[in-house]
């Protein structure tokens, strides 16, 4: 007998056995809005209630999808903070030279993908006002 979600519907094989393994079908995936279409590769990531990650190509997300626990997003940040993950400065335009060292005036943030489901727009707009009323009342 296969596994299933608990809204009774089979689990894709990548799912069996990974205990990092969430269902992305309806998640908010988020890309920076420094992202390029014409970019190789967009990296989107998407954020659970448990704090797990996944992130997945956003130009072929049908490529696979990897999963951290809190655990490891916290250590590839703080990598990724340190530079241990930088591109070789040979193979960037000279804007993305300027961004990766921190020169430029460009300001990065989370944007949504537009590969979200219309159910996972709703969610993030659900966040979006839950952080605003936050903000208004820690103001207050």
């Amino acid at each position: 007998m296969s596994e299933q979600t608990e809204a009774g519907r089979e689990l894709p094989p990548e799912a069996m056995g990974n205990e990092k393994w969430h269902d992305t079908t309806d998640a908010v995936w988020m890309r920076s809005s420094l992202s390029k279409e014409e970019s190789e590769a967009v990296v989107e990531v998407a954020t659970f209630d448990d704090g797990f990650r996944a992130v997945r190509d956003g130009k072929s997300p049908e490529k696979g999808t990897l999963f951290f626990t809190p655990a490891e997003w916290e250590a590839f940040v703080l990598g990724a903070r340190d530079g241990e993950f930088d591109i070789p400065e040979e193979y960037l335009t000279e804007e993305e030279r300027r961004i990766q060292r921190g020169e430029a005036d460009t300001e990065a943030a989370w944007v949504p993908s537009p590969l979200n489901t219309p159910k996972a727009m709703e969610e993030y707009h659900r966040r979006q006002r839950e952080e605003a009323e936050q903000k208004q009342s820690e103001g207050s």
